[in-house]
């Protein structure tokens, strides 16, 4: 899902940033050589990954709320407080795929592609493999209870054919990315910036294009590109200067109260919840995406790290935890929900206290990062276990 290295819970020291100035030829230059800039452009990424687990919290916290739409209530407080935290956050789970494409892409890295998805497999597969069982087992708590076990077929197809909860499509998804990453770093490596351009139009038109029209002529037989306009859109927006980065600014903001507005007229035309200006690669999620990753890869984190020293320490603890928070928020987020860890806990109740929606979506949220941040942490010194819980 990210990067899997480890990182230290101190401060980055201090690293030169590169120039953005343009090459004699008048056309705009990467920030700077491959070391140099393999160096300084890893100072954002324990940041944006942090950024990015806490922003699929909120999501995820609230996400209930927009599929329960009633056709009779259209200006229902609660399907609006969840479309607009859903609107204002879809860039979350793109920032996961961006992420990893820009450090995946790094032409720096040289390694064999056995070598390559060993490293990557190794990292990945076991804490999907133990927290499948874990949502396997809870998913069928009421069928254990009442000694109405599944039977085998049913675990295997939904293992194998479905997901077996409904944030882990993630894992098998960035498992495509990585299998496809050796291929894509031999094309980086030998890319200039038009055809990283070129692909990257090319890869987001395709897929637009299938969401919103799916037999469409030639793109209904290669809309398989599917995240990996993303993965690659990471490495260009981590290594590339853009000249039109205050409209794209100006766009990203303006698109999220359109996804809002949008979402809403769809689904009351509809009669129920309309997704289809929600889906990844609808262009106002993209835009957003692309913004606020762009700005994230620009901000100067060592004066950040200086004047906020308590915000930094917490973002740099979260982030080496972030993969474990992937797995077990959603399991915390249902187990508050049904009381099973103490007074019930949801967007409408705060321990139990009825509290407005569209603050008790963000309590929630903080509940959730806490326990789900301090449990990963705790799971992650019990030894041996660390490489099976993240």
């Amino acid at each position: 899902m990210f990067h899997f290295s480890k990182l230290s819970a101190t401060p980055p020291r201090p690293v030169l940033r590169p120039s953005n100035e343009n090459g004699p030829s008048g056309v705009e230059q990467p920030h700077t050589s491959v070391d140099s800039q393999t160096k300084s452009r890893r100072l954002e990424v324990p940041y944006i990954r942090a950024i990015a687990a806490l922003a699929v919290v909120q999501l995820h916290s609230v996400g209930e709320t927009v599929f329960n739409f009633d056709a009779n209530l259209p200006f229902d407080e609660r399907w609006w407080v969840g479309n607009l935290y859903y609107s204002a956050l879809r860039w979350a789970t793109p920032f996961f795929i961006m992420l990893s494409g820009s450090v995946m892409l790094t032409p720096g890295r040289s390694e064999p592609a056995g070598v390559f998805l060993r490293k990557r497999m190794s990292r990945i597969l076991p804490p999907f493999a133990l927290w499948s069982v874990v949502y396997l087992f809870y998913q069928y708590r009421g069928n254990i209870w009442d000694n109405n076990l599944p039977t085998w077929r049913e675990v295997f197809n939904k293992v194998v054919f479905e997901d077996v909860y409904y944030h882990l499509w993630f894992i098998p998804m960035i498992i495509g990315m990585y299998l496809l990453t050796p291929t894509f770093q031999i094309f980086i490596r030998h890319a200039k910036r038009s055809d990283v351009e070129y692909f990257l139009v090319f890869s987001f038109l395709v897929t637009g294009l299938q969401h919103f029209i799916q037999n469409l002529l030639v793109v209904k037989y290669i809309g398989w590109m599917g995240y990996i306009g993303y993965y690659v859109l990471g490495y260009y927006l981590s290594r590339y200067t853009l000249r039109w980065e205050k409209w794209l600014y100006a766009l990203a903001i303006a698109m999220i109260p359109v996804t809002a507005i949008g979402t809403w007229l769809l689904t009351r035309q509809a009669g129920a919840y309309n997704n289809l200006v929600f889906v990844y690669f609808s262009p106002n999620v993209v835009i957003v995406s692309m913004a606020l990753f762009y700005f994230l890869c620009k901000v100067d984190w060592q004066t950040f790290a200086a004047r906020f020293p308590r915000i930094n320490s917490v973002l740099l603890w979260l982030a080496p935890l972030s993969f474990g928070i992937y797995f077990v928020h959603v399991l915390i987020i249902d187990a508050l929900k049904n009381g099973y860890l103490g007074p019930r806990t949801s967007y409408e109740l705060f321990f139990g206290l009825p509290v407005p929606p569209v603050i008790g979506a963000f309590l929630v949220a903080i509940v959730v990062a806490v326990y789900a941040s301090v449990l990963i942490f705790l799971l992650s010194k019990v030894p041996r276990l660390n490489r099976w819980i993240m």
